[in-house]
This record gives structure tokens, sequence and C-alpha cells, in this order.
């Protein structure tokens, strides 16, 4: 009897611990995921119903022993990279990575060019003629008496 308990204790250790690590390695794998129906939120914040299918297809793939990157391989071919909240280094994601630096310069390029120009054709002041400032005096004189 005393057997049976502790084959019966040692299998809920055992058990428990594996469930621990498969645990672990779903949640991780839920923090580098994205929910595809909600904007920008891991599998591991979201609560819709595909996000819940999918945390049990995790789960699923798991349990049969695949590691995180087969797993992540398997739901990038089947949902794009778009699954993955931080992107591989890739050519294809060049522009993405590289996109906002990109966008920064082109603002600062175009900045500087419009205030060179504006700076360019800054219009003085033409001299009054001869018969402009007699006609300013005369206007200015039947002012002041």
């Amino acid at each position: 009897m005393t057997t049976i308990i502790k084959f019966i204790f040692c299998f809920f250790i055992i058990s428990n611990s594996v469930l621990a690590d498969n645990n672990k390695a779903a949640y991780e794998l839920y923090k580098e995921l994205r929910c595809l129906v909600c904007q920008n939120q891991s599998l591991l914040e979201s609560d819709a119903p595909l996000a819940l299918d999918l945390k049990k297809v995790v789960r699923d793939k798991i349990e049969l022993g695949q590691s995180k990157n087969e797993i992540k391989k398997f739901l990038v071919d089947r949902y794009g990279e778009f699954i993955l909240l931080k992107p591989k280094y890739s050519i294809q994601n060049i522009l993405l990575w590289l996109g906002p630096i990109l966008f920064l310069f082109i603002g600062f390029f175009v900045t500087f060019v419009f205030l060179r120009k504006q700076s360019m054709y800054k219009e003085e002041p033409l001299p009054l003629t001869n018969k402009e400032e007699n006609s300013l005096k005369k206007i200015l004189d039947n002012n002041v008496s």
C-alpha cells in the first residue's frame, strides 16, 4: 500500500513539473505572438475567440514535443509574419526596420530645402522714385499741419 502511495505521489510531482515546463514555454510563446484580431495585443493579453484557439494550438504543439522555433515556423507559414510581435530581420522587412529613420531624414531634408528657398526669395523693398518721394512728402506735410 505504501508503494502505491509513493508511486502516486511521485507521479503527481513529475507530471506537475512537466506541466510547469510546458506552461512556461507556452507563456513565453503567448508573449511573442500577436493576436490576429486585436490591435497590437499579444496572445497573452487577448481574450478573442481566435486568440483562445491559437493558444490551444500552441499548447497542443508543445504537448507533441515541438520546439518554440518549430511552432513559430508553423504559425508564420499559416498566418504570415504578421503573427510575430517582433518580426525577423530580413530583406523583406528592411523598410519596416529602416523606414522610420528614412522618413526622418526625408523630413529634415524637405524642411531644410523649404527654409532655404524661403530665405533666398526674401523680397526687399524697392527704393522710391523721386516722383513718389515728392508725393509722399506732400501727403505727410498736409497731415502734419
